[in-house]
């Protein structure tokens, strides 16, 4: 390889620079990057010793990112080396390249670090049709291994516990879960809900300063055995849903007390019932328009609602009230 084809791939792929790299071809629509190690000498993981022996050599393939939207994979040829302590248990070792390859690893640490953040951020099935996105295809069940495979972070010293309940199945095993207060991040869940499992894990954790709990009596139990007189307060949640809750039995306690609303009364020159159709409405509203106009003097209503026999019908010349219907 030339010496600007060398220097581009260190820029694009600065952990290459601890290997050799002997070519760059494309198969189908991947890209193939041969490479081999050649350091001088490879750390024991098991006892640490520096080895220079080498037992044998062979190939890793490795999946990389993505170069310009197409697969990557490293071809790197590897060796094996004796362990020359007598103490220690591995008779050879395979060397590993720093920020490149890990044991039992087939993938980049850089490809691997991008897939935790991608399983972390939307799991399996939707992480794996990302990834397909990114030319980094992963199956969903592979996304949520390297979920679980990675290190719990480390928790802070809690001064302000808050305790809780919650069901494994509903209705049928409940367990509880400690939350730190602090950052609100959860710490420990317990098997079951009972005073004594909540007291014992106290008694483990005895720079806690403050419980955070519901109005349960159990956890008020198990927080009075566990560190005896140790403060204990009601969380927020639980207050206003508690508060919520009364409220609502007080209002229908006393529903008999409130009165019904009267109903509103509808414009127009007569009134009208609750039930009363649009068609009904129009037979009133007629008839008091012709009643107007008999009132009036008029010496015929035929000009205002049809013919004589109309107002005859709707009582004009009596004064009668609405015909029913």
């Amino acid at each position: 390889m030339g010496d600007h084809a060398v220097e581009l791939l260190k820029v694009l792929f600065p952990y290459l620079s601890r290997v050799t790299v002997d070519g760059v071809v494309r198969v189908g629509a991947s890209v193939r990057i041969a490479a081999r190690c050649v350091a001088a000498t490879a750390r024991c993981p098991g006892c640490g010793t520096v080895s220079v022996r080498v037992h044998s050599r062979y190939g890793r393939r490795l999946a990389d990112t993505a170069v310009g939207g197409q697969e990557t994979a490293i071809d790197l040829e590897v060796r094996r080396f004796f362990c020359d302590s007598t103490d220690c248990a591995k008779k050879t070792f395979a060397e590993q390249v720093d920020q490149l390859s890990f044991r039992y690893g087939r993938r980049t640490v850089s490809l691997q670090h991008l897939l935790r953040h991608v399983a972390l951020a939307l799991g399996g099935q939707a992480g794996k049709r990302l990834a397909e996105r990114l030319a980094t295809p992963v199956s969903g069940p592979t996304l949520l291994r390297l979920i679980r495979s990675m290190d719990l972070p480390e928790v802070p010293e809690l001064t302000v516990l808050g305790v809780d309940e919650f069901a494994f199945r509903r209705g049928r095993r409940f367990g509880t879960i400690l939350i730190d207060m602090n950052s609100h991040r959860p710490v420990d869940v317990l098997p079951d809900h009972t005073a004594d499992t909540f007291a014992n894990w106290l008694r483990r954790h005895p720079h806690i300063g403050t419980i955070c709990r519901d109005r349960g009596g159990a956890f008020a139990e198990g927080a009075e055995r566990g560190q005896p007189g140790i403060p204990q307060i009601a969380d927020r949640w639980h207050l206003l849903h508690n508060l919520a809750t009364g409220l609502e039995k007080a209002v229908t306690r006393h529903r008999s007390c409130l009165k019904a609303p009267e109903p509103e009364a509808t414009p127009g020159p007569a009134s009208t019932s609750a039930g009363e159709s649009a068609y009904e409405r129009k037979i009133r509203e007629r008839h008091h328009n012709v009643q107007t106009l008999f009132l009036q003097g008029s010496p015929s209503t035929r000009s205002a609602h049809g013919s004589g026999s109309t107002a005859k019908r709707y009582g004009a010349t009596r004064g009668l009230p609405p015909p029913s219907r």
